[in-house]
């Protein structure tokens, strides 16, 4: 088991990592679309970072206030000779209400981030039919596993003081640090949910006309979820593998999937942002972002029939910059046209087509009308 003085030092650290991470990601969004362009997944961010914060010191409170106890670290011997008054009862008390905070502040976290990447994806394909449907099941999926894991948290042990009551033994159900139920519960509602939001993209680029390479920068850009997914099945092993009596790392192994989750999340914002500051300093190119990059133009997805699409070439919404990781970098309200022209009025007749970049994807609209003047 790690030492208490090295993981506190692990776990501000990874904090303030994850808070730059935030202003980083900030930062960039206000110097591209300006504060009023910023959407709600940029506020949400923030309000993630407030539920990292909060985990971190209840899980800093667990280790080195309450020296990792909680309500599972009693034998039968060891309950019925304990009383109230011991120092050991008082920090399993304690312990074990940190523990029913970390896990609010952890699943408050994590959900808001797949809020986050739900509006990103819903930014992205704004318009587009056929992803509508995908990002409406993501809000009902999101919603839903939330409010299961919420339950899970708050019912799993009622009334909610067994959660912390040390003689009689409660029972594993009970044991907020060590729940067989409550850990396992949560990581399946967890990987099910990154799992739908990862593949949520996928149709998309793999029917883009792009190279392999640039297909698979995006499928690397989109999955990082993987990370997080392995993150919280490592630590559900973890947790329903260790002997009951011991101490309880859940807090621990909490702060560590919350800081890969804080970077994942924000990587797409973030990335391309220290890119160009990097080919800055070494002279590579400009610190300023290019809006001219050029990109590949296709066609409207899910606006013509299968026939035209036969006799054209099926193309995708999707237009990758040349480079997909952080070469065109525009607001993703811009609409530009050809060598980076801006659309102008509305013609009368004829065809508008424009592309839409952000984050590194740029998506390309088509809208046909006609005007008939009486």
């Amino acid at each position: 088991m790690q030492g208490p003085q090295s993981f506190i030092a692990e776990a501000w650290t990874e904090l303030a990592i994850g808070i730059c991470f935030i202003c980083l990601r900030l930062y960039f969004r206000a110097t591209q679309v300006g504060f009023r362009g910023m959407t709600l997944d940029d506020f949400l961010v923030v309000v993630a970072g407030i539920f990292y914060v909060v985990e971190t010191l209840a899980a800093h409170l667990i280790v080195a206030a309450w020296k990792g106890m909680g309500n599972n670290n009693f034998s039968s011997e060891q309950r019925k000779a304990s009383a109230p008054g011991d120092v050991n009862w008082q920090h399993a008390v304690r312990g074990s209400k940190g523990h029913v905070v970390g896990w609010f502040m952890y699943t408050g976290l994590i959900w808001t981030l797949k809020g986050c990447w739900t509006i990103y994806y819903s930014r992205m394909t704004n318009g587009l039919r056929k992803m509508d449907m995908r990002i409406k099941v993501a809000w009902l999926l999101n919603g839903t596993t939330y409010l299961a894991a919420v339950c899970m948290i708050l019912f799993k042990c009622w009334p909610l003081n067994r959660q912390w009551q040390i003689y009689p033994d409660p029972g594993n159900n009970c044991y907020p640090g060590a729940s067989t139920l409550n850990v396992c519960f949560i990581t399946a509602l967890n990987t099910v949910t990154d799992i739908y939001l990862m593949a949520i993209p996928i149709p998309i680029i793999c029917k883009a006309k792009l190279n392999l390479k640039k297909k698979i920068s995006l499928f690397i850009l989109f999955s990082g979820g993987w990370i997080v997914v392995i993150f919280g099945i490592l630590r559900c092993v973890t947790l329903v593998t260790v002997p009951p009596t011991s101490p309880s790392e859940s807090g621990q192994w909490s702060v560590r999937e919350s800081f890969v989750a804080m970077l994942v999340s924000n990587a797409p914002m973030v990335f391309p942002l220290l890119k160009r500051w990097s080919n800055a300093a070494l002279g590579l190119s400009s610190s300023h972002p290019s809006h001219t990059a050029r990109s590949y133009p296709l066609d409207g997805y899910g606006s013509r029939t299968r026939e035209n699409r036969k006799k054209s070439g099926f193309k995708h919404p999707l237009s990758i910059p040349m480079d997909t990781m952080g070469m065109a970098w525009a607001s993703d309200e811009a609409i530009v046209k050809k060598d980076g022209e801006v659309e102008g009025e509305e013609r009368k007749g004829g065809r508008e087509r424009g592309v839409r970049v952000d984050g590194g994807i740029a998506i390309l609209k088509t809208r046909e009308y006609m005007v008939t003047e009486e």
